[in-house]
């Protein structure tokens, strides 16, 4: 910033700094899901979209339809990140001889290869050619859930879970597949089984220069998302920062305080948006996982001491941002400094960039500190009602199957009564 200014190329640096804090939003991105009709695909696409089915833009997910189509279905926060509803491979439309070229396989980025039963050889010849091409794939297998209830009379959920792995590990071992990760999910149970180690994952394995753009379109729908999201924009702080100090390079009192406020709550609202804190978020959030929206914004209310009902305004946004600033006595302090020095054209033109610099990223950090807090609170509530929703899913189970059990036994009992 020093040397852009005594060239003359403050206004440039201005301009690079912007660009690099919002080119994740350019970055597109393609994911292919690829399997055959029935396995669960546009289900899963839906999922990992946060959507439901009712939802504007979900895919329609029609028990009868067959996958014959290639179909684009862009993420509701990212329009560049785009999931890939794409047949399987082997069918008569759809054979081997032309399969790469009918889905343009080099477009894609990442590959996710589905199935609701075993994967078969057409299935690890597709990943050994998607291995050529030294691009990344998961094998997902689907409605675990639907697999544990089928089995419930003579297996319990680990017993059931371990079976379909040691079946499935072996399959593709024996094709030559064994050292690709695999992960079991239920489209309908995201707290359960795998679906959020599978976004970890993908995130993790995702191309470098592309993953930002990624962790930024996904929901924040879990702890450990919370957390991916929050290193990712605590990275960013310094840009903001410095965009601040080169406001305070103006040594006129007034341009430019200790903490740049316009920017910082333009930040804030970015902040409050990735971390799902905003009202569409918590209602979209709330319908996927059946918990109580009301509840979730009263968590979010009393985490920040104001009102935080419905959608925030920049207005709103600079009234939270200012109640968890003015906690901040170093902060306070450090204001009348700054605004001080800049009284003085040379001395101040030297110490006022760095005070805004230090005040505007102290502030960011603190906003973030406290954003994420609530959103960890948030999605813990979510969490627990899932559960206490399972446990009662539980209690009915053991009981109709109680109730079945002593009707059966009453019947035994009665034909034997009849007999004697």
């Amino acid at each position: 910033m020093k040397a852009a200014a005594e060239t003359g190329g403050m206004e440039e640096r201005i301009r690079q700094l912007e660009r690099q804090l919002e080119e994740w939003k350019t970055a597109v991105l393609n994911v292919a899901v690829i399997g055959n009709s029935g396995v669960g695909k546009l289900s899963f696409i839906n999922a990992i979209r946060g959507l439901t089915t009712d939802d504007e833009g979900a895919a329609v997910v029609d028990a009868v339809q067959t996958s014959v189509e290639i179909r684009d279905h862009p993420h509701p926060n990212n329009s560049k990140l785009v999931f890939w509803d794409l047949p399987g491979v082997g069918t008569d439309r759809y054979p081997r001889s032309t399969y790469l070229d009918e889905i343009d396989v080099d477009r894609y980025d990442f590959f996710l290869l589905m199935t609701a039963d075993r994967f078969t050889e057409n299935d690890t010849w597709l990943s050994k050619e998607i291995r050529k091409r030294n691009k990344k794939y998961f094998f997902v297998r689907t409605k675990i859930g639907v697999d544990i209830s089928n089995s419930k009379k003579t297996h319990n959920e680990e017993t059931v879970i371990e079976t379909i792995r040691q079946d499935i590990t072996h399959n593709l071992r024996k094709n030559g597949c064994d050292a690709v990760p695999v992960f079991l999910i239920d489209n309908y149970e995201l707290n359960k089984f795998e679906f959020e180690k599978l976004k970890q994952q993908i995130i993790q394995d995702y191309p470098e220069q592309k993953r930002s753009a990624l962790i930024f379109s996904l929901e924040a729908s879990s702890e450990e998302m919370i957390r991916l999201k929050v290193a990712e924009l605590r990275s960013r702080i310094w840009k903001s920062a410095a965009l601040s100090a080169a406001g305070a390079t103006v040594p006129i009192p007034g341009v430019s305080t200790v903490m740049d406020l316009g920017l910082v709550t333009h930040e804030a609202l970015s902040y409050y948006r990735q971390l799902g804190l905003d009202s569409k978020s918590l209602q979209r959030n709330a319908k996927l996982h059946s918990a109580d929206p009301d509840r979730m914004q009263s968590i979010i209310s009393n985490a920040l001491g104001v009102r935080a009902e419905g959608a925030v305004t920049v207005d709103g946004m600079r009234s939270i941002v200012t109640t968890i600033v003015t906690r901040s006595p170093t902060l306070l302090a450090a204001t009348v400094v700054e605004e001080g020095v800049k009284v003085l054209p040379l001395i101040g033109s030297l110490v006022a960039p760095p005070i805004s610099f230090a005040g505007t990223r102290s502030a960011l950090n603190l906003i973030l500190d406290k954003f994420e807090e609530t959103a960890l609170k948030v999605v813990k509530f979510v969490t627990d009602s899932a559960a206490g929703l399972d446990k009662i899913q539980d209690t009915v189970e053991v009981t109709t199957d109680s109730q079945e059990d002593a009707q059966r036994t009453g019947e035994v009992e009665e034909h034997a009564s009849q007999e004697n």
